[in-house]
């Protein structure tokens, strides 16, 4: 596997060990006769493809999906800390005293004055202005990081490296070299700020370093769940030994560090309304179909590639389509890929289903609305507006749903 992870292992031993834990506590409180607590203490890792194929049609890249129950997981993100294995994820390295000059007059976020120690999220973009990655910049004293989906690290470095003259700046990528993990959860930060020997957790738009234990680690502040979010970037042969020092934290009351998987991130990063890159939107979209535009683009700053697509847009017209969010009606639940349509007046006075409009791009029961299905959809512009009455379908019912004002569904953001 092209981009497998190295903690495989890891992952099995956490979910062997739990089981024994939970058959533990159940037989400490059985009667005598009841059935056998190993009933009750069953827990299976599930991994799923991510990304596209290798040559030989198997996966390039699996992530854990599950490590047993999901609502755990999703609980640990709201009130403790969840720890994912990443191996989707990687970072590219950029050195020279040009580095943020050269990548200022190519991608669309200004990073031209980005302080050491500072992060801003950007696009890259081909000439047409259609997205080619989706990037976290974090600069450091002595070289620049580009956090970026794995399948597209390739063709950031090659695209990006076409422009290279005379500038003092080199690309850096060898994806067995670092690993990434991520905390996501209420308690990131004290997690970290307890267990680094030197250094301390990001606060938001920040990057820092320090070491945990013997191993040196580069923390990326990415929130993206409505809860903090850190990219711990660790050595290959290290990244063992820092899953296991994140895993064995404890904090106050019961929090404690579980490992994640991605059901469990995926519910609470639609809940607090991220689109992600290749999920949300892909490579076909312009930035202002992205549902990020004003974290990705700055209309204030010099050229860069597309720009003039981008710009053109902005001032005299608008993008096709948008990513919007949906409050659907009832308890069904539509895939990703459900086609949405437009609401036509029929004869009789009712609402019945007019024009396909759009698709669903995400979509997830929420807990924090009270077991609600919600969605992320890109919809037509011309329907995108919030307040607007759309119709979907799941397993073969109609499902009702109006646009929000805002991507994001945590209670006190927009509709």
């Amino acid at each position: 596997m092209q981009f497998d992870t190295p903690l495989r292992d890891r992952h099995q031993n956490w979910v062997t060990d739990e089981g024994r834990r939970i058959a533990s506590r159940i037989a400490s409180t059985q009667r005598p006769g009841a059935a056998s607590a190993d009933s009750g203490a069953s827990f299976e890792i599930e991994y799923i493809p991510y990304g596209p194929a290798d040559e030989t049609g198997s996966p390039s890249c699996e992530i854990v999906s599950a490590y047993g129950p999901v609502e755990p997981e999703y609980a640990a993100i709201r009130r403790g800390v969840g720890l994912m294995d990443s191996p989707h994820r990687t970072t590219i390295e950029l050195r020279g005293g040009d580095r943020l000059s050269f990548l200022d007059s190519m991608i669309t976020q200004k990073v031209g004055d980005l302080a050491p120690g500072s992060v801003r999220r950007s696009f890259w973009l081909n000439r047409k202005g259609r997205i080619v990655s989706d990037l976290v910049v974090a600069n450091l004293e002595d070289r620049c990081l580009l956090e970026v989906d794995v399948h597209k690290a390739e063709e950031t470095i090659k695209t990006l490296d076409n422009y290279l003259f005379a500038e003092d700046a080199e690309f850096h990528w060898d994806p067995t070299e670092h690993r990434q993990l991520r905390l996501h959860g209420s308690a990131a930060c004290a997690a970290l700020d307890d267990l680094l020997d030197e250094g301390s957790a990001p606060g938001p738009d920040a990057v820092t370093e320090g070491t945990m234990g013997s191993c040196r680690v580069v923390l990326v502040r990415i929130d993206e769940t409505g809860e903090p979010g850190i990219a711990v970037i660790v050595r290959t042969d290290e990244v063992a030994q820092v899953w296991d020092r994140l895993l064995a934290w404890e904090g106050s009351g019961e929090q404690r560090v579980r490992p994640v998987g991605w059901s469990a991130f995926n519910t609470a990063r639609i809940e607090a309304g991220t689109p992600l890159f290749n999920v949300d939107f892909g490579s076909d979209a312009l930035p202002q179909e992205s549902g990020v535009l004003e974290d990705r683009v700055c209309f204030n700053k010099g050229c860069y590639l597309g720009q003039e697509i981008v710009a053109r847009l902005q001032s005299l017209g608008h993008a096709k389509q948008l990513l919007v969010g949906l409050d659907l009606d009832g308890e069904l639940l539509p895939v990703a890929g459900s086609q949405i349509f437009e609401s036509a007046a029929m004869a009789d006075g009712s609402s019945g289903l007019g024009p396909q409009v759009g698709w669903v791009t995400s979509s997830t029961i929420a807990p924090m609305l009270g077991a609600r299905p919600v969605a992320l959809a890109m919809i037509r512009y011309e329907q995108a507006a919030a307040g607007t009455s759309l119709h979907l379908t799941a397993e073969g019912e109609r499902i009702d749903a109006v646009v929000r004002e805002q991507l994001s569904f945590l209670p006190g953001a927009g509709s």
